[in-house]
């Protein structure tokens, strides 16, 4: 061997030939002998990666002694955990911690992969958030914290140093001239729609293919991708108490990386009536899907945001029988200020707010709080919310 290290649970070595082997042992056979596993690698930094992740797999904790950097416990992680978060959260934390293909986006492998994570600290972490934009501050955070917390666990560290700390963010400096008409100026700049521009798309919106989407994240409080995998069978109309409201089952998610996975947490699994005159809009499009099991949206949830905003675009001046669907559709409602889909969710929040309803009914319907084991997950008193919101746009109209 060429090069050697020991630890309690294994130990990796270079070989002649320049790989890496790799061997760890834990527990016995049946004929009393330690039970070993060997593995081989071409690189160092894989055969230290190995040896931790197997060691959380065989006994739950990487018992191993100290000196293992950040860059050791991502690469451990990477192999513990692929497969078992969801696809994009592995994709968000993979570019957050090791940055982008073309390398032009520094990560936090860049800046202290080489630090041993028992000497990563609050104020290394917060100098390096201050370099980056807030949206993207919040994110890196997020990802660093969840890769240490998982040392954690595995018994690499003692706690995670980020938790409990409170981290300042960058401010978003947008350059808004209050001068002329700050109430035009402020009123343009909220990220939710009043019940009169709900209305208005109500009748634009009606048979674009995002329509059953924005039904149901304006009228339920459906996060997007809940929206995009709501079937045929998810979808009920029912009488209560003279009223036929219409009723959805939300227990899955569909992503630009996962066609159909679980919701995003055990509490955003629901019933939620939709508010009129979606309920029964959206009913009526879910009647029109052939198979119980067909999706009622069934536009590409990789695609989802740009179609959306093209129907905010500037209209076609001209048409003809040859342009494509999607250009057809581009500036449908164009007259109304773009918000993204995702915003919905809150003006459906706000909608509820001004109706009237309690913050924990209101929290209950977008899946903040309680799971749908508890029985009063199915009382009328979300139904009747949503009934009491209803009458806002009958004010309206």
């Amino acid at each position: 061997m060429a090069n050697g290290s020991r630890r309690k649970l294994g130990s990796v070595r270079q070989e002649p030939n320049g790989r890496w082997w790799a061997r760890i042992t834990c527990g016995y056979k049946a004929n009393g002998r330690p039970r070993m596993t060997t593995k081989t690698f071409d690189t160092e930094q894989q055969a230290e990666a190995w040896l931790i992740a197997k060691s959380v797999e065989l006994t739950g904790r990487a018992d191993l002694d100290a000196g293992i950097t950040l860059t050791q416990v991502w690469e451990a992680w990477k192999r513990d955990r692929k497969g078992k978060v969801a696809n994009k959260t592995y994709a968000t934390y993979s570019w957050h911690m090791e940055g982008a293909e073309n390398g032009k986006v520094s990560s936090w492998i860049d800046v202290m992969g080489d630090v041993d994570v028992t000497r990563i600290t609050p104020q290394a972490v917060q100098q390096r958030l201050f370099e980056m934009p807030q949206q993207k501050a919040r994110h890196a955070k997020t990802a660093l914290s969840a890769v240490l917390t998982w040392a954690v666990h595995a018994g690499i560290i003692a706690t995670n140093p980020l938790i409990g700390h409170r981290f300042e963010y960058p401010r978003n400096n947008h350059a808004i001239d209050l001068d002329d008409d700050p109430f035009a100026v402020i009123e343009q700049t909220r990220d939710v729609w009043g019940v009169s521009d709900v209305l208005k798309c109500f009748k634009l919106i009606r048979g674009l293919p995002l329509e059953p989407a924005w039904l149901v994240c304006v009228g339920a409080g459906l996060r997007v991708e809940e929206a995009l995998a709501l079937r045929k069978m998810d979808v009920r109309r029912v009488n209560v108490q003279g009223r036929m409201v219409t009723q959805v089952a939300v227990h899955a998610a569909r992503t630009d990386m996962d066609e159909r996975k679980a919701t995003k947490t055990r509490q955003s699994m629901r019933i939620v009536a939709v508010i009129e005159p979606m309920g029964e809009r959206f009913y009526q499009i879910a009647q029109s899907v052939s198979e119980p099991d067909e999706l009622i949206c069934k536009v590409s949830a990789s695609n989802q945001n740009k179609r959306w905003r093209s129907y905010f675009d500037e209209p076609p001046k001209e048409y003809h029988k040859r342009m494509a669907e999607s250009r057809k559709v581009c500036g449908k409602l164009h007259d109304l200020r773009y918000i993204p889909l995702s915003k919905m969710r809150n003006t459906h929040v706000t909608i509820m707010a001004e109706s009237g309803v309690s913050d924990s009914i209101n929290a209950l319907m977008h899946g903040h709080t309680q799971m749908v084991e508890r029985r009063h997950y199915l009382s009328p008193d979300m139904t009747d919310a949503t009934v009491a919101a209803s009458e806002r746009f009958k004010l309206v109209v």
